[in-house]
């Protein structure tokens, strides 16, 4: 209770200060925040979404320095994410850090990651998580009418298949606004709710990625994967007791790949027994071998903390972590080497810099890597350092320059786990307004995508997230270019490659879409049509 009543009398006193000019931008409020937090005993910084929400009536000025981080919906969609409840991992890394608070966490979670906090508050209930995430992101001004949704927390499919369904159920029905009592009637709601769930994103690791895992996911309306490889090196995840291998992580990224699933790599340079170099060599194996080639990375530097095993390898002097120069210049190198159809989802886990006793705590690596590349003349073509939406958001480009005249299509194709990838996209000089990835699989184990068909795996039209039906001058979405990719992928599945059928990985919030305006029907977990 006096953590919730110190809470109140911040924010009234952060809204108070703004009142009086005496915050006047981002930069200012960020300092007040961190000074005041520890007269007021608050451990942990809050959101502005906290405390608009713990002040009854703030004033407008108070209300806009508050609101609307730019980037968050600048893709096109916001992300919800709901946390699984603490269950024993299969795993046993070394590096893993384990719960620093009073309460248990699934494992690799300190506690104090917002996303946890938020689970911990909520008790790990999957609805009172998501109904309470979009409410914050409503109050501080984004449209949450499109949606993906994250399923964190450790390896969920190694949990219990009944504990599984329940807990997506929850998190759909908070979307959705309903009470449904059975998981399809939930599924069914999310397809015509006025929120929508574009897409589902499950956490797993590699040995959890057989078929069997694959078509668990699409039954719970799975997109999406994340697997946590970390590093290419079957001599290192032996060191580090990662338990599993290298050809697993093969085996796992064909497996969601043939079943149309985007592929997101979790990678973690700095390991203990490696060096700088074996990273580097990592990340050129990743995007120069076909086996791998994934869609998506997230980049989270080794860190050293106390609830780790790796904190006793270091206190003996037998571990040294990258610090943020060494780190910051290796993942700028990395970056000026990667191929147009990967997005950089994140460079840096959310631990606070507190409990990090040793690595990068530089809350901003991110754009310490830009300022290295800039120096080295070098830049960035992943789809994030692209993508209109940000250039807009962060005011990178011209606001006079931005238009849908003269974009050019543009098609990157390249062999990907014993198949055919296309990158389909339009450009407009450095900047990425949309874009849809087709699969031509050589031979897929789910049966409606087996006999002559391609799948799209990915539609994106960048962005601010504009609510369904409407159209805004300066935004990208709702303009055709959406349809345009779906016709050109059709046209090069059944004019170059020969395919008879198109199948498409849709989120449920999505398929009314492809039913609606492509005659698309659904087909299993997809939704598909003749091409003939």
């Amino acid at each position: 209770m006096k953590k919730n009543i110190n809470l109140k009398e911040y924010s009234k006193k952060i809204a108070d200060l703004i009142d009086k000019d005496k915050i006047k931008d981002i930069a200012e409020l960020q300092k007040v925040k961190l000074n005041l937090a520890s007269e007021f005993s608050i451990s942990e910084l809050p959101t502005n979404g906290d405390i608009l929400s713990s002040i009854k009536n703030p004033s407008k000025k108070a209300h806009t320095l508050l609101t609307k981080k730019k980037t968050r919906s600048s893709s096109g969609i916001v992300s919800v994410a709901v946390m699984v409840k603490p269950h024993k991992c299969p795993g046993n890394c070394l590096y893993c850090p384990t719960s620093m608070v009073d309460s248990e966490t699934p494992k690799s979670y300190t506690g104090r990651e917002p996303a946890t906090m938020r689970a911990l508050q909520n008790n790990f209930d999957a609805y009172l998580q998501a109904k309470n995430r979009i409410e914050q992101l409503e109050l501080i001004g984004h449209s949450a009418e499109k949606i993906q949704l994250i399923v964190m927390g450790g390896t969920f499919l190694s949990t219990d298949r009944p504990y599984q369904t329940d807990f997506v159920r929850k998190a759909l029905n908070a979307v959705t606004e309903k009470n449904c009592k059975s998981f399809e009637t939930a599924k069914k709601m999310a397809e015509t709710s006025k929120r929508r769930v574009i897409g589902i994103t499950y956490e797993t690791r590699p040995d959890y990625c057989t078929k069997k895992e694959v078509d668990r996911m699409l039954e719970l309306a799975g997109t999406h994967c994340e697997i946590g490889v970390q590093i290419l090196n079957n001599e290192i995840y032996k060191k580090i007791n990662r338990g599993h291998t290298v050809e697993e992580v093969i085996e796992a990224t064909r497996n969601l790949k043939d079943a149309g699933f985007k592929v997101t790599y979790h990678t973690m340079p700095g390991l203990p027994f490696t060096k700088l170099q074996d990273d580097y060599n990592s990340f050129e194996e990743m995007f120069s071998n076909p086996d791998f080639r994934p869609d998506m990375l997230k980049i989270y530097p080794c860190l050293v903390v106390k609830s780790s095993k790796l904190y006793k390898l270091y206190k003996e002097g037998k571990y040294k972590p990258l610090d943020t120069e060494k780190a910051a210049d290796m993942i700028a190198n990395v970056k000026s080497i990667l191929p147009k159809y990967v997005r950089i989802m994140r460079i840096q886990r959310d631990i606070p810099a507190d409990l990090i006793v040793a690595g990068v705590k530089a809350g901003n690596l991110r754009q310490i890597v830009h300022e290295k590349l800039k120096r080295k003349n070098k830049k960035c073509s992943c789809i994030r350092c692209r993508e209109i939406g940000l250039q807009l958001a962060n005011d990178k480009i011209d606001l006079s320059k931005f238009g849908l005249d003269n974009l050019k299509l543009n098609v990157n194709m390249y062999e990907a786990s014993k198949g055919t990838d296309l990158f389909i996209s339009y450009d407009k000089n450095d900047s990425l307004y949309g874009f849809c990835r087709l699969r031509i699989p050589e031979n897929s184990f789910r049966k409606e995508i087996k006999d002559k068909a391609a799948i799209i795996r990915e539609l994106r039209v960048f962005g601010e997230s504009v609510p369904l039906g409407i159209s805004k001058d300066e935004a990208v979405q709702h303009r055709g270019l959406g349809s345009a990719l779906i016709k050109e992928a059709e046209h090069l599945a059944l004019n170059v490659f020969d395919r008879k059928k198109m199948v498409v990985i849709s989120g449920l919030g999505v398929k009314q879409y492809y039913s609606k305006y492509h005659k698309y029907h659904k087909e299993g977990p997809y939704m598909a049509k003749s091409l003939i």
